[in-house]
């Protein structure tokens, strides 16, 4: 009988039958447990051992980004004005974030750095939006600006945005 007539099973769900194998291993896997990669099929576990590859940041760099994140985008959303500018100010300073972060971590990289980033940038962008509401109830019993809050809040989900497209690349 010949290598290619045999009934092989695959090595995560021994009851399928399947002729696939992973082109790194060469284990038998089924079509369930088979990942296409631009090089053929892969199983499970060598997707997952070359992912780890990829994931280069230490313990320390998600709180080093955090914290450096917090400070950049704090003094920009107070530093950020009404209009339109405040977009571009925010643009100007997403890139920042990223830069000084990326020097800072020299260029560690791992898929939780995004999201720890943009949503630091995201809650301390929104500082500024709950103080100007604070005080303006406070004041007058309502809310009187509302365009300076739109922009404040504009502002945080856009510096945000930018940071999370930056790093998903």
């Amino acid at each position: 009988m010949s290598e290619y007539n045999q009934s092989l099973v695959c090595t995560f769900h021994p009851k399928k039958e399947t002729q696939l194998r992973c082109n790194r291993c060469d284990r038998p896997i089924c079509i369930k447990c088979a990942i296409h990669t631009p090089t053929g099929y892969r199983c499970p576990e060598c997707i997952r051992s070359q992912q780890k590859i990829f994931v280069t940041t230490k313990g320390f760099d998600q709180i080093i980004a955090a914290v450096i994140t917090a400070i950049i985008s704090y003094l920009g959303s107070f530093l950020a004005f009404r209009g339109f500018y405040s977009i571009l100010f925010a643009l100007g300073t997403g890139f920042a974030v990223v830069w000084v972060v990326k020097k800072a971590i020299q260029n560690r990289r791992s898929p939780l750095l995004k999201y720890v980033m943009s949503g630091t940038a995201l809650i301390i962008g929104l500082i500024p939006v709950l103080i100007l509401l604070f005080q303006q109830i406070q004041i007058f019993g309502f809310v009187v600006d509302y365009s300076s809050l739109i922009w404040k809040l504009g502002y945080a989900v856009i510096i945000s945005g930018n940071i999370f497209y930056q790093l998903k690349k």
